[in-house]
């Protein structure tokens, strides 16, 4: 215990109110007392209580009252409650028990050795609910909340979404194209929930329907050719988690209502098996396709539809929060720069103008990949046009910067290129040119691509996206 902790002690008894303060004086302990209820709520409000002390049952004003105030105040408030025997039997006493926080109880008569037993249970408490908050968020900035990254209002508010909902016990429905983040968004709602269990994730389009139900409820010994031994499945494996359900929509009708039967019952029967296997897991389940007419088709089960409907989160492509693209870029070239051990700092903003001006149809998914492919194939300190694919560059009307001039000794530290080999006159168009000197670079290191690719200034994808545009390699 140090002194920069801060109880208030509430007791209208004086004899037991000053045992209480001296016990805890003598721990170091910075104490404050107060005869009444009302004179506790009004320290409550003006000061921040680490610690409360108090009768549960007061007159006019009970525990709980104090209780709430004092969480208003101080959310990691630590109560003990002094109690009669009978008063935990009482409806008080019930609700006390119930709430959350208000666990500690000290029964009349208090000793000192039993107080300061409780207070450092409490204070012990309150040092793990610290150091899990700490924890919390660290997780969330590795497979949590901080990897949606940006700034637009759209993430915002998803973000602001997933730190509210997910406490609690609520089956979510994430809607969204391919490549939007559902998975990340599933893993930021376990790590920031209350459950202990894993997370498990389970792909429902990957599987035929047999092989599903096997692996979504598990299989007894000889239920099928082929199960030679009992086999759990994932809802056993996530109890006390959560269990993802990704592309729920391509679940068989028989499979849908035997995962209904699970949501409303709480319990499951494997393949093959007759015994009911209680289970406790928090469904997140995420698709990519139109659930509601796949209910009018009659290929999905309202009565599924609504338990897994009870919140929906919709993720927006990135075509629709274009702004984040610059802070999406920052963070995958490092990422991708740490992987693969390169020097790349950056992106020039050019390049970076590009990208925002593309449609990204696999979302963010297809940027991350794009972005891996040009820090592994860069030999440059900093990213720019001619790194972004080529497919990129011709749907948002942007070219590679145009090879203009002959490279001297003095830019490319050999020797200086024969122009004699160039055929360039006026009238040829830049594409013309540019093809023109690369033959010649070609030509002259004996078609060593890597070598004309560092004496162009260009590097090795662009020259190989290039000798493939202009057919080079078939001359």
């Amino acid at each position: 215990m140090n002194d920069q902790i801060t109880i208030l002690v509430v007791d209208p008894d004086q004899r037991q109110r000053e045992t209480i303060c001296l016990t805890l004086e003598r721990e170091g302990l910075h104490v404050l007392a107060t005869r009444t209820m009302y004179e506790a709520l009004d320290r409550i409000e003006r000061l921040n209580i680490d610690v409360l002390i108090a009768p549960l049952i007061g007159e006019r004003v009970d525990g709980l009252k104090l209780l709430e105030a004092a969480y208003n105040q101080t959310p990691d408030v630590g109560v003990i409650f002094i109690t009669a025997p009978n008063v935990l039997e009482t409806d008080v006493g019930l609700k006390a028990t119930l709430h959350m926080g208000a666990s500690y109880f000290l029964p009349k008569p208090l000793t000192p050795s039993q107080l300061k037993a409780l207070l450092h249970k409490v204070l012990e408490n309150q040092r793990l609910t610290q150091e899990n908050r700490q924890l919390q968020s660290q997780i969330d900035e590795r497979v949590g909340l901080l990897q949606l990254t940006g700034h637009s209002p759209k993430i915002q508010e998803i973000r602001d979404l997933i730190a509210q909902i997910a406490p609690t016990k609520a089956t979510v429905m994430i809607r969204g194209e391919r490549g939007t983040g559902k998975e990340l968004v599933a893993r930021a709602m376990h790590h920031r929930s209350l459950r202990r269990g894993p997370l498990v994730i389970f792909n429902c389009a990957a599987l035929s329907e047999s092989l599903a139900e096997s692996e979504l409820f598990g299989h007894e010994r000889g239920a099928f050719t082929g199960a030679y031994q009992t086999r759990k499945g994932r809802f056993e494996a996530a109890h006390g988690g959560t269990l993802f359900l990704d592309e729920v929509g391509q679940l068989s009708l028989s499979n849908q209502a035997r995962l209904l039967r699970v949501l409303a019952e709480k319990e499951f029967q494997r393949v093959g098996g007759n015994e009911s296997i209680p289970v406790d897991v928090r469904v997140i389940c995420a698709t990519n396709r139109n659930l509601e007419k796949a209910v009018e088709q009659e290929k999905f089960l309202p009565d599924l539809y609504d338990r897994l409907n009870v919140i929906r989160i919709a993720l927006p492509p990135l075509r629709e929060r274009r702004e984040d693209i610059p802070l999406l870029v920052k963070a995958f070239t490092e990422e991708f720069c740490r992987e693969n051990r390169k020097m790349t700092k950056g992106m020039t903003s050019r390049a970076i103008r590009v990208l925002m001006k593309y449609d990204w149809q696999g979302s963010v998914r297809e940027l991350k990949n794009c972005i891996e492919g040009m820090v592994i194939m860069s030999n440059r300190s900093e990213l720019d046009l001619d790194d972004i694919p080529e497919h990129i560059l011709k749907s948002t009307g942007a070219s590679s910067p145009v090879i203009l001039s002959v490279p001297t000794a003095t830019d490319t530290g050999v020797a200086a290129l024969p122009t004699s080999g160039l055929h360039v006159e006026v009238g040829m168009s830049m594409a013309e040119i540019e093809k023109e000197v690369i033959r010649s670079t070609l030509q002259y290191v004996s078609n060593n691509r890597a070598k004309a690719a560092k004496i162009l200034g260009i590097s090795k994808r662009t020259i190989f996206r290039k000798i493939k545009e202009y057919r080079l390699c078939d001359e």
